[in-house]
């Protein structure tokens, strides 16, 4: 019976593994790098397109050409959306990435005539497709999603600084120029120049350092602080935020959403599944076996009774 049952096994490992499934070919042309080199040469060829139609020489001359070819890397776009739909079925509509490419596509498929003329403008939101397109764009507006509440924070501080010189300078200055910061409008108006270097230092500061010399030190100190300071902790919350995206990107996790799904894996589930369904025809030959064993042992009991 061992050796029976250790053949049958034998057997069962040299049979061939199923075919995948359709929808798993799907997912994998979808995911394939072929297919994905494919939309992004499209998506550059349509921006390239919509920028040729805002000249109206060129659209006159080259109409016949644009139009079928907007048309028709659109028709690649809406293959694509449906491909992706079959392929992840509910996991496409639970991705934000999937759901902006469908809002994008389903923009372009709207009549943009009469009232709605002006859905023509939001064509230009097909060319935002390559941020979802790459990993390393949506990497980088993850990144940026992420860093929200930092940057709020940051920036949070910024208006308390910026306010508290407003104030600051509106006190110290408002008698030497009366222009620049008679008012509290009129100085916030001066400091937001000279925090962002806008020619206040010059037409600004250089009259009232002349007369106040100690005025320097003022605006040096609010320009390094509301400027440098706060511009390295942007920077910082972003890059932080951006480590984070890079640790928990889709990509990088087996099974998600616009993540290759490893070749391994895939031999992996197909090996089981075929040694699912060999176990399952060993445990019926097995059966039939013990019952035509049980069949025999009656019948030599019952000759040897006789």
């Amino acid at each position: 019976m061992t050796d029976r049952v250790t053949g049958v096994l034998d057997r069962a490992q040299h049979q061939p593994p199923p075919p995948p499934t359709l929808r798993r070919r799907v997912q994998a042309l979808v995911e394939s790098t072929g297919f994905q080199r494919l939309i992004i040469t499209l998506i550059v060829v349509n921006a390239a397109v919509l920028g040729l139609e805002t000249y109206p020489e060129l659209t006159a001359e080259w109409g016949a050409v644009l139009t079928p070819l907007n048309r028709g890397i659109l028709a690649v776009f809406v293959v694509e959306i449906v491909l992706r739909i079959y392929a992840y079925r509910g996991r496409f509509f639970r991705s934000g990435w999937g759901l902006f490419d469908l809002f994008v596509v389903a923009i372009a498929l709207v009549p943009a005539s009469g009232e709605l003329a002006i859905l023509r403008v939001l064509r230009v939101l097909r060319v935002l497709r390559m941020l979802s397109t790459v990993r390393s764009m949506r990497r980088v507006v993850g990144a940026l999603v992420a860093a929200i509440p930092g940057i709020a924070s940051i920036g949070a501080l910024l208006i308390i600084l910026y306010y508290v010189g407003v104030v600051m300078a509106t006190n110290l200055f408002s008698g030497i120029s009366p222009e620049h910061f008679g008012n509290l409008g009129q100085a916030a108006t001066s400091m937001f120049r000279i925090m962002i270097g806008d020619g206040g230092l010059g037409d600004i500061v250089e009259p009232i350092g002349r007369q106040q010399p100690a005025a320097w030190l003022f605006f040096l100190v609010f320009v390094v602080i509301a400027t440098f300071v706060v511009l390295n902790l942007f920077i910082a919350v972003t890059v932080e935020a951006l480590e984070r995206q890079k640790e928990t990107d889709p990509a990088n996790v087996p099974g998600q959403l616009g993540a290759p799904r490893p070749e391994r894996e895939d031999q992996l589930l197909e090996a089981i599944d075929a040694l699912r369904h060999q176990v399952a025809s060993l445990e019926r030959r097995l059966d039939k076996r013990g019952v035509d064993d049980r069949g025999f042992d009656e019948r030599r009991g019952d000759e040897r009774r006789r």
